[in-house]
């Protein structure tokens, strides 16, 4: 027999190896995972029907009856019927074989997801890369527990997954927003750090830039480094070359005297003297463990003005120095009376590796202000170019005989057990930024936010949610943004399984839902009336599960206002003075390139045919309204299968690229049954008890957010979705459901971190 083995890193690629050599009919005889990915053994159909000739042959007549086993593409429900066709009198060895080819097959259609062999093999890619790079354990294991379903099938150091680990590592970073306002306000800033990291040279570069911007007029430098020889020689040269004052104070002196002189001329009585801008500290460098640091730094904050501390830190230390000098300068600096200010990164040209210095700087939340990459004035002082500097971070990643593999092989399950311990709290920075990127990118997801943390107070009153989900609170909303936005309207009657129609819903423009729902009960009695009042609303163009009268899409038109709206098969139009069907009509009509889309969670393609035809209220009625019509017919993507078919009307009107927007009009068709679900999982959390219709608009919102999220191809919602992963402990994907689940328990989490704080601060306060 014809038997061939074929290996991948998962099984859909191990699928494509095995059409690519047998073509479509085959057959799979053992599918399993191996050390280094999937290992799938299969026939061709042919070679199989020869075998069964054989076989058949050899087992005389009770095997002529047996049904042969259904090809690789054929549905398990189908082939189990195949199965239950086998006599009972056929040889033993072959039902026993026949069975075994079954379950292979079924095995095989239903393993969609990845083995725990593969998403352990992608997770040790992606530490690997960070590890070697320089990055901590800690912030490692934080970043790639719950890599994003989209990188499943690349490698480790693909555009795409070193783009990933660039955002993931970029929303840990603080920068410097603005040089110019910086130099702008001004101020006394002071260099520490310990021995030899820079700060002298650092000081000049950073007076350079301003003198550059604004002349050397309002700068002065001051060094308190009475230690080291020749420190205030070298001061004095370089503000000598840029033509500014430098005054140097010895172990004794007063630095809040040279400040209010410096910074309030007209209280020391020097009148003629203007008050310096901007005052840079050279201060001596000193060790983390020395116990002279708290004085030295306490000494900064005799002045009369507040003094902004800058940590100066060696980009090619190791990590654990590092963050040892960033503890015991921040807890001098706060006992001080303010946190650090920022830092700025020196000898960068000498770092082999800069990951450990960007890991101290993330995890310890300090604001990174500049780059120095050499001893030129003012040269090698730059901005920070955050993308420039994280792609360098990731390309030094060679290996490392420092880099042990006990440091790498650490399990999925293993680093998730670790991210457990370290508590829950850990998780506010991971919630901080999912619902910041959220509401960035999510029309009413801070209504959406209030909406919630009211449901979860039990005294929550319905005025309360009357005044937070009213009409005019969320047009508002829509007033205010720039953007435009569309409406979703489904049947009128009531979601199968609820007792309740489904709400109008927002979508963008490309027509997908955003979280601000409209609650039929509370629009305009008849549909005449709820089309005038979405004109009001701003909508530009209407997405509809049911066809309207002629004369409302009439009234679309004629306002310039888009319309697609879903239709049966049996609807009839007028084309070529015959009255057809539509299932009859598209077939005249043009196919266009497929499109991909997601259909029930998983990826399909969607092949579309047009044709321009006219539509009437009957046969010879007049007057006859120019539509074009739809179909599209949704295939797996891995297998082919037919999965579904839609037929679509739309307007005729230039303007309305429908052709992009029905990916989205398949996929929003799952919002009522998604709906639906979330009001059971809001009831099943005890939310909103007695205000039925409340919770019915908040659970279309909390859908259409989770809708939203499965949908869109975007890197925020990649990034957003992994996020959810690893919040809610489980993983989503793009199922609507699971992101359903994982919205509600991000929110959840985040208002109890709320109160927690809250708590905090009035117990710090008492």
């Amino acid at each position: 027999m014809g038997v061939e083995r074929f290996i991948a890193s998962n099984s859909r690629e191990a699928m494509r190896q095995v059409r690519a050599k047998l073509g479509e009919e085959v057959l799979i005889l053992s599918n399993r995972t191996v050390e280094g990915g999937v290992e799938i053994i299969a026939m061709a159909e042919q070679e199989h029907e020869a075998a069964l000739s054989t076989l058949t042959a050899q087992s005389a007549p009770a095997a002529s009856d047996t049904s042969p086993v259904a090809p690789a593409s054929t549905s398990a429900s189908a082939a189990s019927s195949n199965a239950a066709q086998t006599l009972p009198d056929a040889p033993a060895a072959w039902q026993a074989f026949q069975q075994q080819l079954l379950d292979n097959v079924r095995s095989l259609l239903q393993s969609r997801d990845d083995s725990p062999a593969e998403t352990a093999s992608r997770y040790a890619a992606l530490r690997q890369r960070l590890i070697r790079a320089g990055f901590s354990a800690t912030l490692t294991d934080e970043i790639v527990q719950d890599p994003p379903e989209e990188l499943r099938d690349v490698s480790a150091d693909s555009p795409a997954a070193l783009a990933w680990l660039r955002r993931q590592l970029r929303a840990r970073l603080s920068l410097l927003d603005d040089e110019e306002a910086l130099f702008a306000d001004g101020g006394v800033f002071a260099l520490v750090g310990p021995t030899g990291v820079g700060k002298t040279t650092t000081t000049a570069k950073l007076a350079s830039r301003y003198v550059m911007r604004h002349g050397a007029k309002d700068v002065a430098l001051v060094t308190t480094d009475s230690y080291r020889i020749g420190a205030a020689e070298q001061l004095r040269i370089y503000a000598r070359l840029l033509g500014v004052d430098v005054h140097a104070l010895d172990a004794d002196g007063n630095l809040g005297d040279l400040l209010a002189r410096l910074t309030q001329p007209r209280r020391a009585l020097l009148s003629r003297a203007s008050a310096k801008r901007l005052t840079v500290i050279d201060t001596v460098g000193m060790s983390q463990r020395d116990q002279r640091l708290v004085g030295e730094i306490a000494r900064l904050a005799e002045g009369p003005a507040p003094v902004r501390r800058v940590l100066v830190l060696n980009a090619a230390a190791h990590g654990d120095t590092l963050a040892q000098v960033i503890e015991s300068w921040q807890r001098a600096s706060s006992e001080a009376g303010e946190p650090l200010w920022g830092c700025i990164l020196t000898k960068l040209d000498e770092a082999a590796r800069l990951g450990g210095v960007l890991d101290v700087v993330m995890r310890h939340r300090l604001k990174l202000c500049y780059l120095s990459r050499g001893q030129r004035v003012p040269e090698d002082l730059e901005p920070i170019d955050a993308d420039r500097l994280l792609d360098e971070a990731l390309s030094l990643a060679d290996a490392s005989d420092f880099v042990g593999d006990s440091d790498r092989d650490v399990s999925p399950h293993q680093a998730r057990q670790q991210a457990l311990s370290r508590g829950v709290l850990r998780q506010s920075d991971a919630l901080a930024t999912t619902l910041a990127t959220l509401r960035q990118h999510n029309l009413g997801m801070t209504l959406l936010e209030q909406t919630w943390a009211r449901a979860r107070r039990h005294d929550a009153s319905q005025r309360d949610f009357a005044r937070l989900m009213a009409d005019t609170t969320q047009q508002q909303l829509l007033a205010s943004s720039d953007s435009a936005h569309a409406l979703y309207w489904s049947k009128t009657s009531n979601v199968s399984g609820a007792d309740r129609a489904m709400p109008v819903i927002t979508l963008d423009h490309q027509g997908l839902p955003q979280p601000l729902a409209w609650p039929r009960h509370r629009l305009p009695a008849g549909r005449p009336e709820q089309l005038e009042w979405a004109e009001k609303l701003g909508a530009s163009w209407h997405l509809m599960a049911q066809l309207p009268a002629l004369a409302e899409l009439e009234r679309l038109d004629n306002h310039g206002r888009g319309w697609l709206s879903s239709v049966a098969a049996t609807r009839r139009v007028r084309h070529g003075g015959e009255w057809l069907p539509l299932s009859q009509v598209i077939e005249l009509g043009e196919t266009l390139p497929a499109r991909e889309l997601m259909h029930h969670g998983k990826r399909a393609t969607l092949n579309l045919t047009r044709i321009e035809t006219t539509l009437c209220e009957k046969r010879h009625a007049e007057p006859a309204l120019a539509v074009v019509a739809w179909s599209g017919e949704i295939r797996d993507r891995d297998d082919g299968r037919r999965l579904a078919r839609r037929y679509w009307l739309s307007s005729a009107r230039a303007g309305l690229d429908v052709a992009s927007r029905l990916t989205q009009a398949v996929a929003v068709e799952s919002l009522p049954a998604l709906t639906r679900q979330a009001d059971t999982l809001l009831d099943a959390r005890g939310l909103i008890e007695h205000e039925r219709a409340e919770r019915w608009q908040l659970a279309a919102s909390l859908a259409a957010l989770a809708l939203r999220l499965s949908l869109e191809e975007a890197d925020w919602a990649m990034d957003v979705r992994a996020r959810l992963s690893g919040i809610a402990q489980r993983r989503c994907g793009r199922r609507p459901k699971a992101l359903l689940e994982a919205i509600m328990d991000t929110l959840s989490a985040h208002q109890a971190l709320s109160r927690h704080d809250e708590r905090e601060t009035l117990s710090e306060a008492a």
